[in-house]
């Protein structure tokens, strides 16, 4: 327990921990901006407008505009997870390895980072 401790305290003390935590805040909200950006849209329209959803894409369908507003909600959501995945997986994983292996070589503890 203390050789974790002793982990924790070095990543802690990282300023490319603080780094790290910071851009990833930054991104995540940018993302959860997005989101709520293209919900609350699709909410408004249907609260005060909904006569736009109602207009048919032309005149021999029946889908309708609030159909397609719908499924680019869905697909919005989707698409911004698999950015967020995507640059996790390519930025931020690799950096929290990093640091913690360099926090681990630091403090000496004899585990490995999958002990973790």
């Amino acid at each position: 327990m203390v050789a974790e401790e002793a982990i924790y305290r070095h990543v802690g003390a990282n300023p490319a921990f603080h780094e790290l935590k910071k851009r990833h805040s930054r991104f995540s909200w940018t993302l959860v901006l997005v989101m709520l950006g293209t919900f609350y849209s699709f909410i408004f329209v249907v609260a005060f407008k909904p006569e736009l959803f109602a207009i048919p894409l032309h005149e021999r369908t029946v889908i309708t505009w609030g159909i397609v507003a719908a499924l680019t909600v869905m697909g919005a959501a989707q698409l911004l997870t698999a950015i967020y995945v995507i640059r996790s997986n390519r930025d931020f994983d690799p950096n929290v390895r990093s640091i913690i292996d360099d926090a681990m070589a630091e403090t000496e503890v004899p585990i490995t980072l999958d002990e973790c």
